[in-house]
């Protein structure tokens, strides 16, 4: 029968636990029944800046913050009476140069030869470093639950992981929807932008743009989105974040400034600089040989009417003229308000002469019915110059220019009527 014998040099020595209790990286103590330091080793000087020398011998709670010594002392005091184990504890000591030290306590009652309880041994962690991360974790869960952005996480398939409250709003979801695998929602996939914003955000990791998501009741949001991917060491993608704010109210700004800058405020028709716009891309979207007509609109004797009734009625009739205007044309022509009652009519497709002249003469005949303004019944005319790309000119200024003068001799010539340009 084998048997293994062991010398006492084999059999750990009392200076191999010294040396290892000496040189692990946790504050090993004991203290007695008036919570007195008889024992520490090293490490002490590593968390709180004393050498062991300087605290044995004192109350540990000469080193705890003063607002908790009192429930501290009463936990050791109370779990000592009844022998109990202190299991990860958790409280504030002061260091040496006056910072706070956060310290996580594991200790066993130290008893006599009667089980009487007189005091603990354990170990203290400083956890300074684990306790500030998670404040800080906190902090940011509690910015992200109180914010009125849309924020959520998803795995790396797309697949929603969190939504906060505000997110949770917008789509109408209940918190515990998330805990059911079978219902997660794929945030990234449900529009063109998203997909290739996620796609970006894998190769560049982050991805800046607009998109839009539909809301609990099925309506479309304009969002300013951000998607961030988050990698692992080996750049596997671990999980993705998105933050998105509404911004309807500032769509709905610009799309105000936007109109504002291209329509005319009294008659709601395109402006001078819509106009612009509009003869540029009617050019720059043809080709030499496809033409488009130019109709240069003046009402005749408007001054009358702001003279003999007032500014009031007149901006009235410039209403009714635009509406009636309006009315005529076809609905892929442009019509725009020039300035005071001058108006321009730009007319594609209409490549025969005839079917040019009889669109003139349909807006001059719409003219024979008169306008009614309160008690007030006028009978108003115009006279219409017209000139067309590219035989008149090829430019905007040429063709501005001939129109007009074309619109002037039409006048001259007793109003009332439309001419085209001869140069």
């Amino acid at each position: 029968m084998y048997m293994n014998h062991r010398t006492d040099e084999e059999h750990p020595t009392l200076e191999f636990f010294r040396v290892l209790v000496e040189h692990v990286s946790d504050w090993i103590w004991q203290i007695n029944k008036n919570g007195e330091f008889v024992y520490s080793n090293s490490i002490v000087e590593d968390i709180l800046g004393y050498s062991p020398e300087e605290i044995n011998g004192k109350s540990m709670f000469l080193f705890i913050k003063e607002e908790e010594k009192k429930q501290v002392a009463e936990i050791i005091n109370e779990s000592l009476a009844q022998n109990r184990t202190l299991h990860n504890m958790d409280f504030t000591m002061i260091h040496r140069d006056g910072f706070e030290v956060f310290i996580e306590t594991n200790g066993k009652p130290v008893l006599n030869e009667d089980g009487v309880g007189i005091g603990y041994r354990g170990i203290h962690r400083d956890i300074t470093a684990w306790k500030k991360n998670q404040d800080q974790k906190q902090q940011l869960l509690d910015i992200i639950e109180a914010s009125p952005d849309f924020i959520a996480t998803a795995d790396s398939l797309g697949n929603t992981t969190y939504l906060n409250p505000s997110a949770r709003d917008f789509l109408g979801l209940q918190e515990e929807t998330l805990d059911d695998n079978s219902t997660l929602i794929p945030l990234w996939k449900s529009n063109q932008d998203q997909k290739i914003g996620a796609n970006i955000a894998l190769e560049k990791g982050i991805w800046k743009g607009e998109t839009v998501l539909s809301n609990s009741y099925g309506k479309e949001i304009p969002m300013s989105q951000t998607i961030v991917s988050h990698k692992t060491d080996q750049q596997n993608i671990h999980f993705f974040s998105t933050i998105a704010r509404d911004i309807s109210d500032r769509k709905a700004y610009e799309s105000i400034i936007k109109h504002q800058a291209l329509y005319d405020t009294l008659t709601e028709l395109p402006n001078r600089r819509y106009l612009h716009k509009k003869i540029a891309e009617l050019i720059d979207g043809r080709a030499k040989k496809d033409s488009f007509a130019l109709l240069f609109i003046d009402i005749d004797n408007f001054k009358q009417i702001n003279d003999t009734l007032g500014h009031h009625y007149g901006d009235i009739a410039l209403k009714l003229i635009s509406s009636r205007i309006k009315g005529a044309v076809r609905e892929h022509d442009f019509l725009c308000r020039l300035g005071g009652d001058e108006f321009i009519l730009l007319v594609d497709g209409c490549y025969e002469l005839d079917d040019l002249n009889n669109y003139a003469q349909r807006l001059i005949d719409i003219f024979k019915h008169p306008f009614r303004m309160d008690q007030h019944i006028c009978m108003i005319t115009c006279s219409i110059g017209i000139s067309i790309y590219p035989e008149h000119g090829s430019d905007e200024k040429s063709l501005m220019r001939k129109a007009d003068k074309i619109m002037y001799e039409t006048k001259r010539n007793g109003k009332n009527g439309y001419s085209i340009s001869e140069e």
